[in-house]
């Protein structure tokens, strides 16, 4: 969805009357801003520049098809989740929709144009195309929220490190005879290395169980087993982050880091030259 809201149609023919006529149809529409190709290929580097919230591509064009051109645009993640809706006069079998379908096209519509249905069918693609653009801005959010959920946490590791390292100093410098103080001391030690981390770790779980919806559920469904070290691992692995990266985050060495890895490879039955990132990055 386009400024004070517009929304912007690719209309794409090699038959300009066939353009004439859908645009005559649209324009009735105040908030639609009308765009034209001639060609597939044109219609690609059209979409690139301005990113349309609707394209209606007629199947059988010169240089590029219509699916062609759509499945090309379904590659592109700037282009990916613009609905297409497919025209033509001639690909009219039940087959046939379901090509255009495959291809990425949301909907299909035949020549002649009826007016009525093409209204119908653009009126619903663009409700397609305003959810995609609300999904896409919560994704933004999430994965923002989990940035700051990572950074808060860092932030309290190294917190707790120093308080730890200083009060190791000072334990070494108090007489022995101070045992309470040293006790004390102790215990304090014990507490921050037990429930500082757990309770972000948990804020953070809740957001990225938001952004990543299904994750945990396909992980588990490959080993009922996992520990909440090895989803946490996961979901680090999700994130890309580096073994230095996580290790920083889970107080731990990038050495610990890369052995549970190849703990966790194994546990997902991967072979050695298989890609751990690469398998929970497409999950």
């Amino acid at each position: 969805m386009k400024n004070l809201g517009k929304y912007s149609i690719l209309i794409v023919d090699d038959d300009i009357f066939i353009i004439r006529s859908i645009m005559n149809i649209l324009i009735k529409n105040p908030d639609y801003i009308i765009l034209t190709s001639g060609n597939g290929k044109s219609a690609c580097e059209i979409a690139f520049e301005k990113t349309p919230d609707l394209i209606i591509m007629d199947w059988q064009m010169p240089v590029l098809t219509g699916i062609e051109a759509t499945v090309l645009l379904k590659q592109n993640e700037m282009t990916k989740d613009i609905p297409v809706i497919i025209s033509t006069g001639i690909m009219i079998e039940s087959s046939n929709l379901s090509k255009a379908l495959s291809s990425g096209a949301v909907d299909f519509i035949r020549k002649p144009i009826d007016e009525i249905e093409l209204v119908s069918r653009v009126a619903n693609a663009l409700k397609l195309s305003k959810a995609y653009l609300r999904m896409e801005q919560q994704n933004v959010l999430l994965q923002s929220q989990l940035t700051s959920k990572l950074v808060n946490i860092q932030q309290l590791n190294e917190l707790k490190n120093e308080v730890i390292k200083q009060m190791i100093l000072i334990r070494e410098q108090v007489p022995s005879k101070s045992r309470e103080l040293n006790e004390t001391m102790l215990n304090t030690e014990r507490l921050l290395y037990s429930k500082s981390y757990q309770i972000k770790w948990a804020d953070f779980e809740s957001h990225f169980d938001l952004a990543y919806q299904g994750f945990y559920r396909k992980i588990k469904k490959i080993d009922t087993s996992f520990t909440a070290n090895e989803l946490r691992l996961c979901s680090f692995i999700k994130l890309n982050m580096s073994n230095k990266e996580i290790a920083t985050i889970i107080y731990t060495l990038p050495e610990s880091v890369n052995t549970s890895r190849k703990r966790l490879k194994k546990k997902l039955g991967l072979q050695p030259e298989d890609s751990l990132q690469l398998f929970i990055s497409n999950l």
